[in-house]
C-alpha cells in the first residue's frame, strides 16, 4: 500500500537499506525515542541530521537503478524529502555560525522532548509542504515551505532559555539573521539537486536545470515533435525492464509519421508535413487547484506560472509520486492542440518505463466507472476486448499513464452530471495504490466546461496557451519547406511571416493556423490584396473558399451559376449553425437542436437521398458539420446512445457567420421591398424570418458580431440613396414591431420565449442595425405620431434593460442617446440616436431632458453640458443607462451632484474594497497598524466625503465611522504608497475643521483621544504620500490645506519635510489626475485661528 505523504522517517527506510544508523535514527525520529540516542544540544542533533541525510543519498544511482518506474519514483521522491530537510538544517548551521550572530548552535542545549517536538514540528511542515509541482530554475517554489519551516525554528527558538539570556539588541539580531533561512535553504536546495542531476535525471528535469541549460544560449528554438521528451524519460528509464506491448505501441507510435492535419480538404499538390515534422511543442500556465479554483475563469489564471515549453513540466510531473494521487488536468480551447498533444505523449512515452493507454472519452459509455471507461477505450483503439489491468501486468514494471482525452466531450454531448468525475479518478488512483499499482492519470477538457467538475485539491491544472510568434514563424517555415516545389510548380509565393502575423487572431491557435496555410496555398488567397482585405472579407474569403473545395469534390460537374448557388447554400448551411448557437446563447449546439433548427430555417439543408453514399443516409446536422475541419464536433456515448455537440474553433467564426445571415436577410428584404414599390399592387415583403433571426438574441451580445454587420453593411451602402433605403426599412420595421405579426411563413423557436423577451431583443436589433447605417436618428423619426416621442421610447428601452446582463451592457456600448436643447430656457430640445464612439461623455446629454421637468426659467444649477466624463468607468456607464433609458429620478439625482463632478471627482459610484483595516493604536505614525479583520468591505469615495462633510460625530461610534472615513479615503486601507488627488484634498480640508473641534472638546476618559488618533492617521498619510495628481489648481489647493494642518502637525516629525516633498511632487506635475475634471477651486480656508477654521465655520 502506497501513503499518500512521506514522512522522513519513511524516506530514511526507503534509502536506509541495511544500514543501521540510518533505520535506528528513522525510528527514533517516527517513535519518539530521540532521547535515547544521547544528543546534547541542537549542535548535535543538527550533525546527526545532516550526517545521515549524505548517508541516505550517497549511492543514489544504484539505488534508483534496476526498479520498476514506481519504486524509482519512491527513491527520488525519498532523497528529494531528505535533501529538502538536510539544506535546512546547513542553512541553520551556517547562520548561527555567523560572527554577528548571537547564538551558536552549541549554546542551545535540549532535553529529549524538545528534541522531539522540535524535529517533529520542523519535520511535519516540511512533509506536508512537499511541492506538488515544478520548481523552476531557480527553485522560488521551495520558498513557502522554507518560510513556514524558518517561522516554526523561530517559535522554538523563542521558547528556550538561551533566549531569555539575550537582551533586545540581541534578539533583534538574531531575528535578522533567521530571515535569511529561507533563501539561504532554497539555494543549498538547488545546490544539492545540481550535485546529483548527473545521478539522478529527475532531480535536473525537476529544477529545470536541462531546459535552462539547453535553452540558456538559444532562447529563441521552438522544439518539435516532443523529442525532448522523449530524450528526457529516456534518460530515466530503468535498464533491462522494458517490455514492449507491440500494437498498442504501434499505434501510438504510427500518429508521428501521419499528417499533421486530418482531413482532405486541401488544394492539389498541397504537401501536409508530418506529425514528427510538424508538431511544436506546446507553451501553457500552469496552477494547483485550490478551494476556490475556477479554471474556467481568466481571472483565476492571473499571475500564474507560464511555461513556455511543456516538456519538462510534463516530465517533471510524471516523475513525481505526488501526481500518482491525483489527476494532472490539461485545457485548452477547441482547435489548441489538447488531442494532438495527448497522442503526442502516447508515442513519446518510453515504452520500458512508462505504460501510455489513451481514452477518447467520447467513445465510452458516459456513466462508465473510470476502469470500465479506460478498458472500453482500450477495446476501442484494439478492436478486440481488452483488460488494462491484463496490459499492466504485461508491462512488468512500467508506470500505467491513463489519458481520458475529451472529459467536455462527455459532459456536453450528453448532459451528463459528471461533476464529480476528477474526484472519482482520484478515487481510481488512491485505489489502484492501495493495491500497490499506483497510476498517473492525465484528463483533458475544453476551458469552458471545466466549471462544470469539481477540482480535487492540489490538482495540477495545465492551461495550454496560444502560439507565440516565433511558434508561428516556425510552423511557417516548416510548411514553405514542405510545399516549396509545389508552390514554385503552380507560380506561387511562399506565405511571409509578417503576412501571416497580421492574423494572429487565428494563427495563434494551431488547426486555425493550419486553415490559413492551406488557404492561402490555394493561389496565395491571403496574400492577394493583403493590406486591403478587411476582417469581414477575410472571413468571407476562407468560408467560401473551403465552401467552394467542398462542393467541387462532391459536385465536380457543377460550374458558373450553379457552382455559385452551391457554395452560397454551404454557407447558408454555416449560417443556420452560428444562429443555432448565438440564439440560445451559447457557443455550442447539439444535434438535435440543429436538426430542429434546419427544418425550420433552411428545410432543404440535407443532401438528397441519391447522394447519401455507401454509408448510408446520416441527419442533416452531420451531413452539415462533418465536412469542415474548422467545424469541432463533441461526441459522446450515453446508454448506448450515440450523442453530437458542435462547436466553432474559433467563436469569431460563428459570430460573422450571424452577422452574415442578419445582414443577407435585411439585403433580400431591402430588395424585395424595392421590387415590391414597383408593382402594380404593392405587396410589403416577408420579414418573418428576419424576424426570427432577430428576435431571441441581440446582436450587441457579442461586439465581435456587431463589427461584422457594420464592415458587411457598409459594403452594401456605399452610397447615400442605400443607406437611405436600409434606413428606411428599418425604421418602418421599427414602428411596426410592438404589434401582433401575421402571414409568415417561418415558424422558427428554439427555446420558448415570452413575447416581451422577443420584443425586446427585436427592437434592440433594430436600433443596432440602424445605428451602423445612420448617422444620426431622431427619436421623433421612430415614433411619428406621438407628440412625446420619449414616452414610447421610455416604454420601449423598459425592455431593453431585462435583457441579459451581456445583451444589456453590449448594446449600451453600441447605442448612445444625445439629449440637446434642454439648458437654454427658449432652446429647441431634440433626442439624437447614434452609434457609440466610446468618446468621453456629457453629463448634460444624458440628464438633460430632465431639467425642464417641473422646473421653469432661468437653471441656477450646475450646468451639466459643461461636464464631461472618461468613456471608461461606472459614472459613464450610468449616464449612459439613464439617457438611453430616460429615467428621470436617476438623471435628477446626478443633476443634483452637479458641483461634486464639477469640484472633485467624476467617479459617482465605483465600489472601492479593502481586504485589511487599520487600527490606531497610539499618537505616531509608528502606532497606526494593519489588521485583518471581517473583510474585504467596500465603499465609495462620494459616501464618505459627504459623511465627512454633512455628519457630526455626536457618539464614539460616530467618531470611529469617521476616523474609518478618513482612514478609506486617505487609501491607507489598501496600499503604503497612496496617491493624492482631489478627493483627498478635500479630506485633508475636512481634517483641518475636525482637528479644530476635537481640540477645543474634552477628551473621553475611557477611550484614545479622538483629537490624536486623527492626527496620527494624518501624520501616516502625509508620511506615505507616494504621488500627487499633476494640476496647477491641485497644487494651489493643496498648499492652503497643508499650512492649515501645520499648527496641529507641526510636532509630528519630519513634517516639514514631508510638506515639501508633497508640495515638490505636485508641482512635477507627477501624473494625470484620477479624477477626470479637477475643481476649478476649493474655497479658501479662514486663518483666523491657530487651526485655521472660525468656530462658526461649519
Amino acid at each position: 500500500m502506497a501513503k499518500k505523504t512521506l514522512s522522513y522517517a519513511d524516506a530514511l527506510r526507503i534509502l536506509g537499506g541495511d544500514d543501521p544508523t540510518l533505520l535506528g535514527f528513522g525510528e527514533a525520529v517516527g517513535g519518539g525515542t530521540l532521547g535515547a540516542l544521547g544528543v546534547p544540544d541542537v549542535l548535535g542533533l543538527q550533525s546527526l541530521l545532516v550526517r545521515c541525510g549524505h548517508a541516505a543519498v550517497t549511492g543514489i544511482r544504484e539505488k534508483i537503478t534496476g526498479v520498476s518506474r514506481w519504486d524509482r519514483t519512491e527513491r527520488v521522491a525519498a532523497a528529494d524529502l531528505i535533501l529538502r530537510i538536510t539544506a535546512l538544517f546547513e542553512a541553520l548551521d551556517e547562520l548561527l555560525d555567523r560572527p554577528e550572530c548571537p547564538l551558536a548552535l552549541k549554546d542551545l542545549r535540549i532535553t529529549g522532548d524538545e528534541q522531539y517536538a522540535l524535529l517533529t514540528d520542523v519535520l511535519r511542515d516540511a512533509e506536508r509542504a512537499a511541492p506538488a509541482l515544478p520548481p523552476s530554475s531557480d527553485g522560488v517554489e521551495h520558498a513557502p515551505p522554507y518560510r513556514r519551516s524558518a517561522q516554526v525554528l523561530r517559535r522554538f527558538l523563542r521558547g528556550l532559555e538561551a533566549w531569555d539570556r539575550l537582551d533586545e539588541t540581541g534578539r533583534a539580531r538574531l531575528d535578522e539573521t533567521l530571515e535569511e533561512l529561507p533563501d539561504l535553504a532554497r539555494r543549498r536546495h538547488v545546490e544539492s539537486y545540481r550535485k546529483l542531476a548527473a545521478d539522478v535525471p529527475e532531480f535536473g528535469v525537476w529544477a529545470n536545470l536541462a531546459a535552462h541549460e539547453d535553452t540558456r544560449g538559444r532562447v529563441e528554438e521552438v522544439r518539435v515533435g516532443l523529442a525532448g521528451m522523449a530524450d528526457l524519460l529516456e534518460r530515466m528509464t530503468a535498464p533491462g525492464t522494458a517490455r514492449r506491448l507491440t500494437e498498442l505501441e504501434r499505434l501510438y507510435r504510427a500518429v508521428l509519421d501521419k499528417p499533421v492535419l486530418d482531413t482532405d480538404e486541401t488544394p492539389d499538390g498541397v504537401v501536409l508535413p508530418p506529425v514528427r515534422e510538424a508538431y511544436l511543442d506546446l507553451g501553457g500556465l500552469l496552477r494547483v487547484a485550490d478551494a476556490d479554483a475556477r479554471p474556467s475563469a481568466d481571472t483565476w489564471w492571473e499571475g500564474a506560472a507560464r511555461h513556455d515549453n511543456l516538456q519538462p513540466l510534463l516530465v517533471s510531473l510524471l516523475t513525481r509520486r505526488e501526481c500518482h494521487f491525483r489527476p494532472v488536468v490539461l485545457l485548452g480551447h477547441p482547435g489548441a492542440g489538447k488531442s494532438q498533444l495527448t497522442r503526442m505523449l502516447a508515442a513519446r512515452l518510453p515504452s520500458g518505463d512508462f505504460l501510455p493507454l489513451r481514452v477518447e472519452l467520447r467513445s465510452v459509455q458516459a456513466d462508465a466507472p473510470i476502469h470500465t471507461q479506460i478498458d472500453e477505450g482500450l477495446s476501442a483503439t484494439l478492436h478486440t476486448r481488452v483488460s488494462w489491468r491484463d496490459l499492466a501486468d504485461q508491462a512488468e514494471g512500467a508506470l500505467p499513464v491513463v489519458i481520458l482525452d475529451g472529459l467536455d466531450e462527455l459532459l456536453q454531448a450528453t448532459g451528463a452530471d459528471r461533476s464529480d468525475y476528477l474526484e472519482q479518478v482520484q478515487r481510481f488512483q488512491e485505489h489502484q495504490a492501495d493495491l500497490g499499482r499506483p497510476v498517473a492519470v492525465i484528463v483533458t477538457s475544453r476551458t469552458v466546461v471545466a466549471e462544470r467538475t469539481r477540482f480535487p485539491l492540489g490538482t495540477p491544472v495545465i492551461r495550454l496557451e496560444p502560439f507565440t510568434d516565433a511558434q508561428i514563424t516556425c510552423m511557417l517555415r516548416i510548411w514553405n519547406r514542405a510545399n516549396a516545389a509545389a508552390l514554385a510548380a503552380r507560380g506561387l509565393r511562399p506565405l511571409e511571416p509578417e503576412t501571416l502575423l497580421d492574423y494572429r487572431e487565428l494563427a495563434e491557435q494551431p488547426l486555425l493556423l493550419f486553415m490559413l496555410l492551406v488557404f492561402d496555398a490555394d493561389g496565395n488567397a491571403l496574400q492577394r490584396d493583403a493590406a486591403a482585405l478587411g476582417r469581414a472579407e477575410l472571413y468571407e474569403r476562407l468560408l467560401t473558399s473551403f465552401a467552394e473545395r467542398e462542393v467541387r469534390k462532391h459536385h465536380s460537374h457543377l460550374g458558373g451559376a450553379e457552382l455559385a448557388r452551391a457554395v452560397e447554400d454551404e454557407l447558408r448551411r454555416l449560417e443556420v449553425v452560428a444562429t443555432a448557437m448565438f440564439v440560445r446563447h451559447r457557443q455550442w449546439v447539439s444535434a438535435d437542436e440543429l436538426d430542429a433548427d434546419l427544418a425550420a430555417l433552411f428545410p432543404d439543408a440535407a443532401v438528397r437521398p441519391e447522394q447519401a453514399g455507401l454509408g448510408g443516409r446520416t441527419g442533416p446536422a452531420h451531413q452539415v458539420l462533418g465536412r469542415f475541419f474548422f467545424v469541432h464536433e463533441a461526441r459522446a456515448v450515453r446508454r448506448e446512445e450515440h450523442r453530437s455537440v458542435y462547436e466553432f474553433l474559433h467563436a469569431t467564426f460563428g459570430e460573422y457567420l450571424v452577422a452574415r445571415a442578419v445582414v443577407n436577410e435585411l439585403s433580400d428584404l431591402v430588395a424585395d421591398r424595392a421590387h415590391a414599390a414597383r408593382r402594380r399592387v404593392p405587396v410589403p415583403p416577408d420579414t418573418g424570418r428576419f424576424h426570427a433571426l432577430t428576435s431571441f438574441a441581440a446582436l450587441a451580445g457579442r461586439a465581435a458580431v456587431v463589427e461584422f454587420a457594420a464592415d458587411l453593411l457598409a459594403a452594401r451602402t456605399r452610397e447615400a440613396r442605400e443607406r437611405a433605403e436600409y434606413r428606411s426599412l428599418l425604421v418602418e420595421m421599427f414602428r411596426a414591431a410592438p404589434y401582433p405579426r401575421t402571414g409568415s411563413a417561418v415558424d422558427y423557436r428554439p427555446y420558448e420565449a415570452t413575447i416581451a423577451r422577443r420584443l425586446a431583443a427585436h427592437t434592440a436589433n433594430l436600433v443596432t442595425l440602424l445605428v451602423l447605417v445612420a448617422d444620426e436618428v431622431d427619436l421623433a423619426e421612430l415614433f411619428p405620431d406621438s407628440g412625446q416621442p420619449w414616452l414610447p421610447w421610455r416604454e420601449t428601452a423598459g425592455t431593453w434593460r431585462a435583457l441579459p446582463g451581456d445583451e444589456w451592457f453590449g448594446f449600451m456600448d453600441t447605442v448612445r442617446l444625445r439629449h440637446l436643447g434642454h439648458w437654454e430656457e427658449d432652446g429647441t430640445p431634440r433626442a439624437l440616436l447614434r452609434r457609440e464612439r466610446r468618446e468621453p461623455v456629457n453629463v448634460g446629454e444624458c440628464t438633460g431632458f430632465e431639467l425642464r421637468v417641473n422646473a421653469t426659467g432661468r437653471l441656477d444649477i450646475t450646468d451639466p453640458y459643461t461636464l464631461t466624463v472618461d468613456y471608461e468607468g461606472t459614472t459613464s456607464r450610468l449616464l449612459r443607462s439613464l439617457g438611453l433609458r430616460m429615467q428621470g429620478w436617476s438623471a435628477r439625482l446626478v443633476l443634483m451632484l452637479g458641483p461634486y463632478l464639477k469640484h472633485v471627482d467624476s467617479d459617482l459610484g465605483t465600489w472601492v474594497t479593502a481586504d485589511r483595516a487599520v487600527r490606531i493604536a497610539g499618537r505616531t505614525p509608528e502606532h497606526v497598524t494593519v489588521d485583518h479583520w471581517d473583510f474585504p468591505s467596500s465603499w465609495t469615495t462620494i459616501s464618505h466625503l459627504l459623511d465627512l462633510r454633512l455628519g457630526w460625530p455626536g457618539t464614539d461610534e460616530d467618531w470611529d465611522n469617521r476616523l474609518l472615513s478618513y482612514l478609506r479615503l486617505l487609501d491607507l486601507a489598501r496600499t503604503s504608497h497612496p496617491r493624492l488627488d482631489v478627493p483627498q484634498v478635500v479630506a485633508l480640508r475636512e481634517a483641518v475643521e475636525d482637528l479644530h473641534l476635537l481640540r477645543l472638546r474634552p477628551s473621553p476618559p475611557d477611550r484614545p483621544s479622538p483629537y490624536n488618533e486623527l492626527r496620527s492617521v494624518l501624520a501616516l498619510y502625509l508620511q506615505r504620500v507616494h504621488s500627487v495628481a499633476g494640476s496647477p489648481r491641485v497644487t494651489a489647493s493643496l498648499r492652503l490645506v497643508l499650512d492649515a494642518l501645520r499648527p496641529y502637525l507641526e510636532e509630528a516629525e519630519e513634517y516639514d519635510q514631508n510638506y515639501d516633498r508633497i508640495l515638490g511632487l505636485a508641482a512635477a506635475n507627477d501624473g494625470p489626475s484620477d479624477s477626470d475634471h479637477l475643481p476649478e477651486h476649493l474655497p479658501h480656508l479662514p486663518q483666523d485661528t491657530p487651526g485655521g477654521f472660525t468656530g462658526n465655520s461649519l
